[in-house]
């Protein structure tokens, strides 16, 4: 199994009634082959693919050429710092994004296969812990020593969560070498949670990423994790699909 940043293509808006329950959320449809998946977000996400387009293009860009080639489907940022971007203003903040490997995008999966990759993963990396859930987020970080995040670029699984049914998150630390407008290159620190998760015979990849290294966004990108899965499955679920697709191309 292979786990990396996602990729994105374009977007394709459809017609929806959302449920009450969904009000706040942002509901738009997209093909994995010829499979259409809803996708949602969490209040207060929202597309930022067409607001920010040479951002989206950049991300989409940088998925399709990774190691292992995935198509973006979504990126998503909070409305605030959505406004914020627009008024080029500069600062770090959550981020949510979807997208399909390439390589996996045609064929069809059971829960066998996806159990397959995560039991190939634990084999390649036996040493990454289980984590309950959010409630280990403290525990974790108070016995792993995460302070060279702070000082050079770096990648560390930090655990293995299932948040849901028919998938599991991969939590990481990873920091990289930003770049300021007073000419500055700062250390940025993040929690990721990359999610493999089964929808309508299709795995698709969710990544959720904490502008910090810390306990408290660890427990906060696991929530928003698991949060966002329960919105994707009930807006899969047959009777909320919507029939119509906008833009096919």
């Amino acid at each position: 199994m292979r786990l990396h940043t996602l990729a994105l293509p374009a977007f394709l808006l459809c017609v929806v009634v959302a449920p009450a329950r969904a009000q706040y959320e942002l509901q738009a449809v997209t093909l994995v082959d010829q499979t259409p998946l809803v996708i949602e977000v969490p209040f207060p996400f929202v597309d930022a693919s067409r607001a920010l387009p040479e951002s989206f293009a950049k991300r989409r860009l940088n998925a399709a050429n990774a190691p292992v080639p995935s198509r973006l489907i979504g990126w998503f940022i909070p409305t605030s710092s959505l406004k914020n971007e627009l008024n080029e203003k500069t600062g770090r903040y959550r981020v949510l994004q979807v997208q399909v490997q390439r390589d996996m995008e045609q064929a069809r999966y059971t829960p066998a296969n996806l159990k397959a990759m995560l039991d190939d993963f634990t084999r390649q990396t036996p040493n990454v812990p289980a984590l309950a859930g959010e409630s280990d987020a403290a525990a974790l970080f108070r016995i792993l020593d995460l302070s060279q995040f702070e000082e050079k670029p770096g990648k560390k699984f930090l655990g293995l969560a299932n948040l849901g049914p028919d998938s599991f998150t991969l939590c990481i630390a990873t920091s990289i070498e930003g770049k300021d407008l007073s000419g500055g290159r700062p250390i940025e620190a993040s929690v990721v949670c990359v999610t493999n998760i089964l929808l309508k015979d299709k795995i698709i990849q969710l990544t959720v990423t904490g502008p910090e290294l810390s306990a408290a966004e660890l427990r906060n990108s696991m929530r928003l994790t698991r949060e966002w899965m329960e919105l994707l499955r009930a807006a899969n679920a047959p009777a909320q699909t919507p029939a119509k697709i906008l833009n096919p191309k």
